[in-house]
């Protein structure tokens, strides 16, 4: 895992929110998500994932495939913004962020 370079975009805040929302609904520790990664192989430790959990670092693609391993989900649910949010369902208007949840829609090239 690299040392986040500049702020997340809305892919990094996608998997930040959806780590944190699987990590929350299975009640893992960071520990516990750091011992599945570990068996994984992919060593990502517990302070590493709080940082990711924050925003302050980004996910690189093996922490990306290996997360979805430890989750038992595909790598595009890690990817896609979270639906559970009442405002704006996880698709805000394109070029806006939803205050809620913090997903952002690009604006139309």
């Amino acid at each position: 895992m690299s040392e986040a370079a500049g702020p997340l975009g809305p892919a990094g805040h996608n998997v930040r929110r959806n780590v944190r929302r699987l990590r929350e609904e299975r009640r893992w520790s960071y520990r516990d998500v750091e011992e599945r990664l570990a068996r994984t192989g992919r060593v990502i430790p517990a302070l590493a994932l709080s940082a990711v959990d924050a925003g302050q670092r980004h996910v690189d693609v093996d922490d990306l495939v290996a997360l979805a391993v430890a989750f038992s989900v595909e790598v595009d649910d890690l990817l896609r913004p979270p639906v559970a949010c009442q405002t704006c369902h996880g698709a805000p208007p394109r070029g806006f962020m939803c205050m809620e949840c913090e997903t952002s829609a690009l604006p139309r090239a």
